[in-house]
């Protein structure tokens, strides 16, 4: 089973996985992507545009292969987190049966919870966050 997880920056997606994920499930996240490519001692979301180009297409390969892995229902439930799927990636999705869970606390709240989250890029959340609500 596939379950694509969509919304903005600080919605809670990766909560969300860590909630409802079972052992032996797939999660890919580009955030935890990104740190794994990186040394131990990098603070969340605070890795090299190098290592996050790196983690983009590593991210790529995984999502292609867990569509293939985890489409039926007998073998892990694959988790993507993606934000902003385009409707062509939602077509792929769709084809493989995904089941999507869109978090959608509001700008607002992102916002807020991005107080609170000093590891975070708040320049670069900030425009996400506010590009993410602008097209909605």
């Amino acid at each position: 089973m596939i379950v694509v997880v969509t919304g903005p920056p600080l919605a809670g997606k990766s909560t969300h996985i860590k909630l409802n994920a079972k052992p032996g499930d797939v999660i890919i996240d580009m955030d935890e992507l990104a740190l794994a490519l990186t040394t131990s001692d990098t603070e969340a979301h605070a890795y090299s545009e190098q290592v996050r180009a790196i983690a983009i297409e590593a991210r790529k390969a995984a999502v292609k292969e867990a569509l293939y892995q985890c489409a039926d229902r007998r073998g892990p439930t694959a988790w993507i987190i993606h934000t902003d799927p385009t409707p062509d990636e939602r077509s792929q999705y769709r084809l493989r049966n995904a089941q999507f869970v869109n978090l959608n606390p509001g700008k607002e709240v992102c916002l807020e919870r991005l107080k609170s989250r000093p590891e975070v890029s708040q320049p670069l959340a900030k425009k996400v966050i506010n590009d993410y609500y602008q097209k909605r």
